[in-house]
């Protein structure tokens, strides 16, 4: 699994991910202390200088991302199943 160095201006974090995708949604869930409002987060797989490889995820995209997957874990329940989000 490869490693990822994430950051946002901010904060920054290094964690073992599948995708950047899912290690910008593991630091902000996990490593971070806030979420960034209309803002962006870089990923590296070559650390946190600036590369020409980086990626550039907006910050209303990985919020998205991790609500999405939220909401998938109660898809077909009902409020009788007595699991509320």
């Amino acid at each position: 699994m490869p490693k990822y160095y994430v950051k946002d201006g901010y904060e920054q974090g290094v964690i073992d991910a599948v995708t950047p995708e899912e290690a910008v949604c593991l630091c902000v869930l996990h490593r971070f202390g806030t979420f960034i409002i209309n803002g962006f987060y870089i990923v590296s797989e070559l650390g946190f200088e600036k590369h020409d490889e980086d990626i550039i995820f907006s910050s209303d995209y990985i919020l998205d991302k991790i609500s999405e997957e939220y909401w998938k874990r109660f898809e077909g329940r009902s409020e009788k199943d007595g699991e509320d989000p």
